[in-house]
């Protein structure tokens, strides 16, 4: 009987350059998560842990990172640890795991060789495959094949060559090794989302257990670890995923087309409880008018003060502003009117403006013949015409004020 967690991808000591003054914060949630697998790995008494790959983000880190993972780790002795170096830390020349620190450790092995490694006290062979280079075309599994009667678990960091589902051919892994091994389990890393793989059978053998903390949008299914029984050599692997993540990361699409979906949205923001744990961007889509893109801007500066890290990208938001409450802003005059007629016709003409007119076809037509005249361009992009009109709408308010 064997009894263990499998765990991987931590990358603790992540830049984070997207959260800019933030970034420090979640680089220390994910020590206080490396902490929180330990602990429970301590109290449901599992047999062993592997870590299999990227345990750190890259072989260039400090001293003070090295000895906050030693401390983790000598909490959890004598239960063993098997850390199998992956792309981001692999085992070359400047390896962290070539650091003396580590030999401090009696319950942790850095797997440095491709050979069968027994573990101790039970049942158990580890097939490990150590990464020592950050590219390879050769699926470093291989070299497997069980012999004898012992449960056998594999460990590998790469991708699994699946057809129709994965691209990537750097690192790459049979989806078949563990059926063609002999292995009771591979223990994968380097998918940051929970992926199980069953075989012909039915049965999953094969799994990643995704990034305990997720390091980008996208990484769905992620912020887990996984218990794994497996009674003995032969026998179907019992699976359970653990919940240990904190941090929420997220790149949401969200259609506005008024002041009140935008305070919605605000409503919506206010009731997230973890806001200091979440990264949020979101990508707003429609036409709203000018007060409703007013308001934004106080959610966002709001947000950010709340949020890890918050933002709102306008790329895809057009503004459509009331030019009758822009026209009563500004100060009598011929000029300001002109530009807004202005505006006002190239918006008519332009395909994927034109139904946001005031202006009648006739009247545009004798507006941009006028332009014409005065050999001005008459090919501006939306873009362009949503600029003007937020100048055009900023230089009145302080006419106004």
């Amino acid at each position: 009987m064997a009894r263990f967690l499998h765990t991987a991808d931590w990358h603790l000591g992540m830049k984070y350059a997207k959260l800019g003054l933030n970034a420090e914060k979640a680089r220390e949630v994910r020590i206080q998560t490396a902490n929180a697998i330990i602990d429970y790995a301590q109290k449901h008494n599992v047999d062993f842990i592997i870590v299999a790959g990227d345990l750190f983000d890259s072989n260039d880190i400090g001293r003070d990172l090295i000895d906050a993972v030693i401390r983790i780790l000598q909490k959890v002795a004598p239960i063993p640890v098997y850390i199998l170096p992956g792309n981001h830390d692999p085992l070359t020349i400047d390896s962290i795991y070539a650091d003396p620190s580590w030999k401090t450790l009696s319950n942790t092995f850095i797997i440095n060789q491709t050979k069968p490694l027994p573990v101790p006290n039970i049942p158990v062979t580890l097939y490990p495959c150590p990464v020592t280079q950050k590219q390879t075309k050769k699926d470093l599994t291989d070299w497997i094949q069980v012999t004898g009667g012992q449960i056998s678990i594999g460990i590998a960091h790469g991708n699994l060559q699946i057809p129709g589902f994965t691209n990537d051919p750097n690192f790459p892994i049979d989806p078949d090794r563990a059926e063609k091994s002999g292995l009771d389990y591979l223990s994968l890393g380097e998918w940051h989302s929970l992926f199980p793989l069953k075989g012909k059978d039915g049965v999953t053998r094969t799994l990643y257990p995704g990034t305990p903390e997720p390091t980008k949008s996208g990484e769905i299914n992620c912020g887990k670890v996984v218990i794994v029984e497996i009674e003995e050599h032969g026998s179907k692997p019992i699976l359970q995923e653990i919940e240990i993540g904190t941090l929420q990361w997220e790149e949401r699409l969200i259609e506005v087309s008024s002041l009140d979906d935008i305070k919605r949205l605000e409503k919506e923001l206010e009731n997230i409880t973890d806001s200091e744990n979440w990264v949020l961007d979101l990508i707003l889509k429609g036409i709203i008018d000018q007060e409703a893109f007013n308001y934004l801007e106080t959610i966002e500066n709001q947000s950010t003060k709340s949020f890890l890290y918050f933002k709102f990208n306008r790329d895809k938001l057009h503004i459509n502003p009331d030019l009758t409450k822009l026209k009563n802003l500004i100060p009598d005059g011929v000029l300001f009117g002109k530009v807004i007629d202005a505006i006002e016709a190239f918006k008519k003409c332009h395909p994927s403006l034109q139904e946001y007119s005031n202006l009648t076809a006739e009247n545009a037509e004798i507006i941009l013949q006028e332009l014409n005249d005065a050999n001005l361009s008459l090919n501006p992009s939306p873009e362009a015409l949503e600029k003007a009109l937020m100048i055009l709408y900023q230089m009145a308010r302080e006419v106004a004020r």
